[in-house]
């Protein structure tokens, strides 16, 4: 986390949030840590008008209609959403809930052998209510999952990539054979190759690398083919993973 010299200000219809910190910032945009008028936490999720692409763009839109129309404990929910102008920062954002920290932060501390299935099934729980509505998520990683210390619970985060139905779609997006989306180490084969049909699998796939990892602290093939152990975790691997 970076602190910001100066706070940047987001205002929509119906609150004002002041950022205060940058939390993190990836290809699918920028997201800052702040607070809304009422003085409660919050994470903003930007896009930069000046740096992104009219594909990005046309993501950012689906992502916030449907993180805004899907209420489900496990997928992260969106509060409030407008347009920064701010000076400092131009494009599109949404306002959710700031969580304490993500799965790989979680899994650097530390997970007991017998919390990885109760808390892996609360990611199942939130992956499976988009696939029920035609979404698949397509860069499912520890990073993308956020993990909210108080109640113990995880949601399922950034949809940036997404594959909607079309009755989720807000605008037209057309992904070329030679893109590649996903995070290399946690993609399924078919996101590898050029031409690969990317569905429901795709997610069953990365799922299953992340269960491994959280109870091994290894993921079993990675950059160049090869896993990785967290020191950590210590403890004998379950037979079940074996």
């Amino acid at each position: 986390m970076q602190k910001l010299g100066k706070p940047i200000s987001f205002e929509t219809a119906f609150g004002t949030y002041s950022a205060e910190e940058l939390i993190g910032e990836g290809g699918a945009g920028r997201v800052y840590g702040g607070r809304g008028t009422d003085k409660a936490s919050v994470a903003i999720k930007v896009l930069p008008q000046d740096k992104a692409t009219s594909d990005q763009r046309r993501r950012f839109k689906n992502e916030i209609a449907f993180l805004a129309r899907t209420k489900h404990p496990n997928i992260v929910a969106v509060i409030d959403h407008g347009v920064a102008a701010d000076g400092a920062v131009v494009g599109p954002f949404y306002v959710m809930q700031r969580h304490d920290r993500n799965l790989r932060e979680r899994m650097a501390a530390g997970i007991k052998p017998e919390e990885v299935l109760p808390l892996f099934g609360q990611i199942l729980d939130g992956v499976e209510a988009a696939h029920m509505r035609g979404v698949v998520h397509r860069d499912l990683k520890p990073e993308n999952i956020l993990c909210d210390e108080a109640s113990n619970s995880l949601a399922v985060a950034d949809f940036g990539i997404a594959s909607f139905t079309d009755d989720l779609l807000v605008t037209l997006v057309e992904t070329g054979d030679a893109r590649r989306l996903a995070n290399f180490q946690y993609a399924a084969p078919e996101q590898r190759t050029r031409g690969g049909s990317v569905g429901v699998t795709a997610d069953i796939y990365s799922l299953g690398l992340m269960l491994n990892e959280m109870f091994t602290g290894l993921v079993p093939h990675g950059s160049e083919h090869t896993g990785r152990r967290r020191n950590s975790l210590n403890f004998s691997t379950p037979s079940l993973c074996r």
